[in-house]
């Protein structure tokens, strides 16, 4: 009896460890990975996982109908532009409709929705819509009320023939409102608080590409007829755009030709202040493949930054969710195309909900809640923590980063900046090695250096002077000998 209870068991060991595997499988259907120095993935834990999806029927709203945008106000409602429907619902934190917004009251007459798929809600509740087909931009009240239409702007610096179609709208703490519209290479479009427009803001570059070099080669040559005839070189079209804590405006391109600079953050000159120590200015995956001649670089369609930094770029290549810290350090990537829960087949929209993030998916009609894992707490504990200058608070929390994720070389940077503070340069040094961060190393290096200079400098001193005394000393005698020798002869 006891040998059949034996074998029972050991035959269900197997088979339990097998369904815990495949329910951990079914929990996280994409992978999750860093970069190492060298620009290749390895493996690392979940940050995030799939809590739950809420469709349109779910929540009481009816069928989305290829939502186009979601955004979460101060107070954790959540708003979603459905714009197949003409229309946005808005609900509250617990996932419940509070309201369906098809109709606006605009100085007493009705104003109706055509596409609205941009969308932007102040602390005060205060509501920006880009109504894309309606060629407009509406700002509606906390009551509902609209008191501002923008349209298209008459001024010289519009080009001519240009068709005002608004996509995105983000407005800063002043009032001052930002837009992107279909088309416009020049940069993000600004208004005041009036509706005025006041110009463009933080243009991309034009990139340079070796086709542009060529092809400003030959304009220094032709004509001017032939110039004329020739492409115009524009900059690259901004994606979306939002308005960080800091009041900073925050873009994403969709193509960058040479991948860098694909997440921005604009400070008030329009400059991109955005660049981490780890990755430079370049985002999403440092790995890409071919399909079909085609290069899978990562595209970026929507970004959300939340209330300690942190930001959240969506990519339609691949469905993944990248995260970074306020300086642009890759903390977490997450999400993957697919029909299982927790990945997508078009994603659209991204946003920061109570500690979670929520993606909206335009073809599956629905909103995916991801929540954080203990591990993902851990590292953005420590991130906070760090990013404040607390290097020896944060190092405990990094050395428990570290022993889930050997992969992580912001742990080790983090460990080693605290070593480093409290003096213990060699420890340090050998945590920065870990971290694969040249500048701390040679930075230790040099202050291991210095001390080493400053620890034996007595000595050094003491033995210079001696053998300079020594020296000169002995010179002396010699000198009083020979001088004394040659009284004698005389």
């Amino acid at each position: 009896m006891k040998i059949k209870t034996v074998l029972a068991a050991a035959l269900l060991i197997p088979l339990l460890a097998a369904a815990q595997a495949t329910a951990v499988h079914a929990e996280a259907p994409y992978p999750s990975y860093v970069y190492n120095e060298w620009d290749k993935s390895k493996a690392a834990p979940a940050s995030y996982l799939p809590e739950r999806t809420y469709s349109g029927i779910e929540v009481g709203a009816g069928s989305f109908n290829e939502p186009q945008d979601l955004f979460v106000d101060s107070r954790n409602a959540i708003y979603v532009a459905d714009t197949g429907n003409k229309r946005i619902v808005k609900l509250n934190d617990k996932f419940e409709l509070i309201e369906v917004i098809d109709k606006l009251d605009w100085d007493g007459k009705e104003l109706t929705l055509s596409a609205p798929t941009g969308l932007f809600v102040s602390s005060e509740g205060v509501m920006y819509i880009a109504d894309k087909d309606g060629g407009r931009i509406i700002r509606a009240g906390a009551d509902g009320k609209v008191d501002l239409v923008i349209e298209k702007p008459n001024d010289p610096l519009i080009p001519e023939g240009f068709q005002f179609k608004p996509t995105k709208v983000a407005a800063d703490n002043a009032g001052r409102i930002y837009v992107l519209s279909e088309g416009q290479f020049y940069g993000l479009m600004q208004f005041d608080s009036n509706g005025r427009f006041t110009g463009y803001y933080g243009s991309n570059k034009v990139e340079v590409t070796p086709a542009v070099v060529l092809e400003t080669f030959w304009k220094n040559i032709l004509s001017k007829e032939q110039r004329s005839a020739m492409m115009k070189l524009l900059p690259i079209e901004y994606s979306n755009l939002d308005i960080g804590i800091d009041n900073f405006v925050y873009t994403t391109t969709i193509i960058s030709k040479n991948s860098r600079e694909e997440i921005k953050k604009l400070n008030p000159l329009g400059n991109n202040v955005l660049a981490s120590a780890q990755g430079g200015s370049d985002f999403g995956d440092k790995e890409y493949s071919f399909k079909q001649g085609v290069k899978q670089d990562t595209s970026f369609l929507d970004l959300a930054t939340d209330t300690d930094g942190f930001i959240a770029g969506l990519d339609r290549t691949r469905g993944r969710i990248f995260e970074y810290d306020s300086e642009g350090n890759p903390v977490a990537v997450f999400g993957s195309l697919g029909n299982q829960k927790g990945t997508f087949l078009q994603p659209s929209a991204v946003s920061y909900w109570r500690g979670e993030v929520l993606v909206l998916d335009a073809a599956k009609r629905n909103i995916t809640r991801f929540a954080m894992t203990e591990y993902g707490s851990l590292v953005r504990k420590a991130t906070v923590i760090y990013n404040q200058g607390l290097y020896e608070e944060a190092a405990d929390v990094w050395r428990e980063v570290a022993k889930r994720n050997a992969n992580n070389s912001i742990a080790y940077i983090g460990i080693a900046k605290a070593l480093e503070k409290e003096g213990k340069y060699d420890e340090a040094l050998s945590y920065y090695k870990q971290g694969t961060d040249r500048s701390g190393y040679s930075d230790t290096f040099g202050q291991i250096r210095m001390q080493t200079v400053r620890d034996n400098l007595p000595i050094i001193m003491t033995l210079f002077i001696s053998l300079f005394a020594a020296y000169y000393g002995y010179k002396g005698v010699k000198a009083a000998r020979s001088k004394k020798r040659k009284g004698v002869i005389q």
